[in-house]
């Protein structure tokens, strides 16, 4: 089986073990979902996959100036 590699920060590692962690599954294992997913071919189902990984706009914060 191929081996990719690739560089994260550790904060990034840290995120990517906090996500494996609520979905129950290893960071390895997570990695493997995400990369077997189906590919996005319009703007809306950007959109929607979007909206649906930021979560509540309420909450968002606004950028300074």
């Amino acid at each position: 089986m191929p081996v990719l590699t690739v560089r994260i920060s550790d904060e990034e590692k840290a995120l990517l073990a906090e996500r494996a962690k609520k979905a129950g599954v290893t960071s390895g294992a997570l990695v493997r979902r995400l990369l077997n997913e189906a590919p996005l071919t319009t703007a809306g189902e950007l959109l929607e996959e979007m909206s649906r990984r930021l979560g509540d706009s309420k909450l968002r914060v606004r950028r300074k100036k």
